[in-house]
């Protein structure tokens, strides 16, 4: 992770997109991996992709952790995904128990995010076993993603208190205008952002290259 807080940008479909995130140094890159969200990507664009990813980067600077982004999938899809687009993470949405998915990512050797959304209870939050690379924090609306919706920040900043020593990241809402903000309020490991590095009324996940490049220049800004 480089210096400053994490940035992953969340949702990419384009190739340039994707270079620019490997160009600029974002962290990680997502890859929504759900049929039903306007950002899929299928498992064979999704290969593509990360070709780009590849050839893109430079010696002195890591790619981007590789996450998929699964929602209600089933543990063999997700195993095939795993497996097909050699993913550094996972990030399991969804009704289903979030255990047999932390048990696949450490089968794999690989790491999982757990997302919290809403403003639940912090004390019955419990950590589930293998635990995650990091916590996500995210808005509850209807469906799943935040929907640029933000979360709660006052919340968000006691869950980041409450969860230490985990790592926890903040998504929902975030955008280059108000990523500063939100940092200082929450003070979270990370940003996750998709809708806010896009034009308004963005057609299928198509990303800006400046608002990507504002982003990253907050969250190094940002040192914790």
């Amino acid at each position: 992770m480089a210096v400053g807080l994490g940035l992953k940008i969340c949702g990419l479909t384009r190739a340039e997109d994707l270079r620019a995130c490997v160009e600029l140094g974002v962290d990680a890159i997502g890859l929504n991996l759900w049929p039903s969200s306007r950002r899929y990507v299928d498992p064979v664009a999704a290969a593509e992709l990360l070709a780009v990813s590849a050839s893109a980067g430079e010696a002195d600077r890591p790619a981007p952790a590789r996450v998929g982004v699964f929602v209600n999938a089933s543990l063999a899809d997700t195993e095939r995904a795993i497996a097909a687009l050699d993913l550094d993470l996972i990030q399991p949405h969804g009704d289903a128990p979030v255990e047999p998915y932390a048990e696949l990512a450490a089968r794999y050797e690989i790491g999982w995010i757990w997302v919290v959304r809403g403003t639940p209870a912090l004390a019955g939050l419990k950590v589930p076993t293998p635990a995650p690379r990091w916590v996500l924090l995210d808005a509850a609306v209807a469906g799943f993603g935040g929907a640029g919706q933000p979360t709660d920040w006052g919340w968000a900043a006691e869950a980041v208190a409450a969860l230490a020593p985990l790592p926890v990241w903040l998504a929902g809402g975030i955008t280059p205008q108000n990523a500063a903000q939100a940092i200082a309020a929450v003070r979270p490991a990370g940003l996750d952002v998709a809708s806010g590095a896009e034009p308004p009324g963005g057609v299928g996940g198509h990303k800006q290259r400046s608002a990507i490049a504002a982003l990253v220049d907050v969250c190094r800004a940002s040192g914790r």
